[in-house]
């Protein structure tokens, strides 16, 4: 009776077990369908869970693991492609379509190494598959091996004669080499093979573009509209074309009509909102966006176009709510990572930028734009020897992009490493002969090697290419000021004011050369023109005050100097050189006592006063009495942990002591985070730098500070150091003799004139 009974337990435990099998198996089954159901229908993300679950129940599903890759690629997810692929090849190592999904990701990564070994697995295989002789063709183009790849193309042609896309690389390949009539030959032959296939005809016609043939390939690209009516994507080539002649509203029209034609396919409302967004129509720009939202509001590639929007404007907090909602949805979504590194970048938040961008380069290395915002992130923190590399290595991923040549460019400028900075510059021009940045820079450099007619010819270019642009003028008038051509350096300035009239440096100039020739009432008169223009601006109105208390003291007036160092502070008191300029006036007058009792006094009835505090703490550090400035400026500090002044000078005395330099250069990136363009801020940081032994990044802030206040002996001392510290004996005794041409006695001065007389 026992074996009896054990021998039905067991045949119920063997039927149970058939019965889950089969059940399992009828599941994966009907998810894989389902998937495949959404995903025809376009619906990616019900058609992921679908997949996903086929794959739960069997982990060695090839078919859905291929299915689920397929559409992490219409969801924009690369990364969760790749995996499945990576899965399916693994699980079947003789799966064709898997090997070059694979094949054609790590080609697209630049790893070509890995790409033609799997190439090469399928061709020993299938020596004729048509798709690994593409991969195959495209990676020796890439390799610039022009001769092999047009081989392949020809090879695709004698296995499969109607294969248009081997016309097209072929076509390609001859136009890379010269060939024109015979490339042109290639693509009409594609034509031929299929008169009603479109991509031929696009691609006679981006030949023609090319070419600048543009009335062949408008009557092209309208003959296939007419052949094609209801073609929405035709009508946006169309749009493209009339947009890159600059024909605004015929490009209108062709967008509208993409529309008109699909108005459920959200392709062509961001096409139009990103024409909205390049011609200045904000509204228009984010209802397109809206209404591709609204068609597809699970659609995360809309989402992070909107985020990209609201960055490029400038609008962060728009951003980031966007950026905060696609990351909850998809944590690891690399586009949104991007951009979110990109608000860090903008908010100067440095060091979680640079932590974000490192972990995005190790998931994706061959990634340019994140070597790019890396190398931003490290200049913010003042970090050039860390920035180099990045901006190199960016280049090196796309030699195209303009953005890091122009950042590197300036970065060899400031170290003068003027050759360098020089070859970057022509490799820009090059691809862009217009880039008003790197022309203008150019002026700069022909400035620096005093070739006195090459940056005239510079700066006049500028003026010719964009009249409407300040810059031009500005520098222009800039030479001619230091040539002592001062009427027409005027004028410059003066043009350069009428278009922008809240240009603080150009004013500023005017009112020194008004100055320079001994014309103090014009000088103040024009100071005191600006204010009222300025009236509701603390920030403008302080600089002048400063300006007209520069001036006073020029012509030794000290009262009237003293009221208007005064009157800046009381506009904007985060404003560093008021304080030093009444801190000198007083101990020129020897009334550093009164000004000290008359501070302590303010304090002792309100000591929570951050004025009086700061002011103190510049006196006692210009009377060299280190301990008390430093007690007054860490007061300061403990009333308001964000007034950079104090920061700033803070920074400077621990620095220049000797004394916790780490602490030091906390203080002086909260005082550069906060007044970005300050010079003194700049030889702070300089001087920290220089101290840490980190000479290349020094030098970017001392050359900084120098282009805003060029006469600063202090400042050019502490370049020449840099030099000297760096072994570039030249320019370290140009730089100290620049110093001690200014002033031959400043702190330092002594060991100046040593290392002068030793050079």
């Amino acid at each position: 009776m026992f074996r009896l009974k054990t021998v039905l337990l067991l045949f119920l435990f063997i039927l149970s077990s058939l019965y889950a099998c089969s059940s399992d198996e009828e599941k994966k089954v009907s998810y894989f369908e389902k998937g495949s159901a959404y995903f025809e229908k376009g619906e990616y993300k019900s058609a992921e869970l679908e997949f996903k679950n086929a794959v739960q129940i069997d982990h060695e599903y090839i078919e859905a693991h291929l299915k689920l890759g397929e559409t992490y690629l219409k969801l924009g997810n690369p990364q969760g492609a790749f995996r499945s692929y990576s899965i399916a090849a693994k699980l079947d190592p003789d799966n064709i379509d898997a090997q070059l999904k694979l094949a054609t990701f790590y080609m697209l990564g630049k790893k070509l190494k890995e790409s033609r070994e799997k190439i090469d697995a399928v061709l020993n295989k299938e020596p004729n598959n048509i798709d690994a002789l593409f991969l195959l063709a495209n990676i020796l183009e890439r390799e610039k091996n022009l001769f092999e790849a047009a081989k392949h193309f020809e090879k695709i042609i004698d296995v499969d004669s109607k294969e248009t896309r081997a016309y097209l690389g072929l076509s390609r390949i001859l136009t890379r080499q010269g060939k024109l009539s015979e490339a042109e030959r290639v693509l009409k032959l594609a034509v031929d093979i299929d008169l009603n296939a479109i991509p031929p005809r696009l691609a006679l016609f981006g030949f023609y573009v090319s070419n600048k043939e543009y009335h062949r390939a408008e009557a092209l690209i309208k003959k296939t509209i007419n052949d094609n009516p209801e073609n929405a994507d035709l009508r946006i080539v169309l749009g493209n074309f009339y947009f890159r002649q600059n024909d605004q509203s015929k490009a209108e029209a062709a967008y509208l009509k993409a529309i008109q034609i699909d108005t459920t396919n959200i392709k062509p409302y961001l096409i139009i909102a990103g024409f909205y967004d390049a011609t200045g129509n904000k509204d228009k720009t984010l209802s397109m966006y809206q209404k591709a939202l609204d068609l597809q509001r699970d659609d995360i590639r809309i989402k992070n176009a909107i985020a990209r929007y609201y960055i490029k404007n400038r609008e962060l907090e728009e951003a980031e709510k966007y950026i905060a909602k696609i990351l909850k949805e998809r944590p690891r979504y690399y586009p949104a990572r991007t951009l979110k590194g990109e608000l860090l970048v903008l908010k100067r938040n440095y060091t979680e930028a640079i932590e974000l961008f490192g972990q995005l380069i190790k998931e994706e290395p061959g990634f340019a734009q994140a070597y790019y915002f890396k190398g931003i992130a490290h200049l913010g923190m003042g970090e050039t020897r860390l920035a180099k590399p990045a901006l190199v290595k960016a280049i090196e991923l796309n030699p195209r992009n303009i953005k890091p040549k122009l950042l590197l460019a300036e970065i060899y400028f400031r170290e003068r490493e003027i050759n360098l900075a020089q070859e970057e510059i022509k490799e820009i021009l090059k691809v862009q002969p217009e880039n008003y940045r790197a022309r203008l820079m150019l002026g700069n450099i022909f400035i620096y090697q005093k070739k006195i007619s090459e940056a005239k010819a510079a700066f006049e270019s500028l003026i010719k290419l964009a009249p409407e642009n300040p810059a031009g003028y500005f520098r222009l008038g800039i030479l001619q000021r230091l040539l002592k051509e001062y009427d027409p350096a005027l004028s410059n300035f003066k043009k350069a004011m009428s278009i922008n009239p809240n240009l603080m440096d150009v004013f500023t100039n005017i009112v020194i050369l008004h100055a320079t020739k001994k014309e103090f009432a014009t000088a103040i008169a024009k100071c005191d023109q600006h204010m009222k223009k300025v009236n509701d601006n603390p920030m403008l109105l302080g600089i002048i005050h400063n300006l007209k208390g520069s001036i006073y003291l020029a012509q030794q007036k000290e009262k009237k100097a003293e009221e208007s160092f005064q009157a800046a502070l009381k506009e904007n008191p985060n404003f560093l050189r008021p304080y030093f300029a009444l801190a000198g006036i007083y101990l020129k007058q020897k009334k550093e006592d009164k000004a000290i009792a008359q501070y302590k006094a303010a304090l002792k009835k309100n000591p929570k006063q951050v004025q009086p505090n700061m002011l103190l703490g510049t006196i006692y550090d210009m009377q060299k009495n280190f301990d008390l400035a430093e007690k007054h400026y860490r007061n300061t500090l403990a009333i308001n942990s964000e007034f950079a002044p104090a920061a700033n000078n803070l920074a400077y005395l621990l620095a220049a002591q000797g004394k916790n330099i780490d602490e030091a250069l906390g203080f002086a990136r909260k005082a550069k985070e906060k007044l970005p363009n300050d010079p003194s801020i700049m030889d702070t940081l300089g001087l920290i730098y220089y101290k840490k032994g980190l000479y290349d990044s020094a030098i970017g802030e001392f050359t900084d500070s120098l282009d805003k206040m060029p006469d600063n002996a202090t400042v050019h001392y502490h370049l020449g150091m840099t030099y000297y510290k760096k072994g570039n004996k030249e320019l370290a005794e140009k730089e100290l003799k620049k110093a001690l041409s200014l002033d031959d006695g400043f702190d330092g001065s002594e060991e100046a004139k040593r290392i002068v007389s030793e050079l």
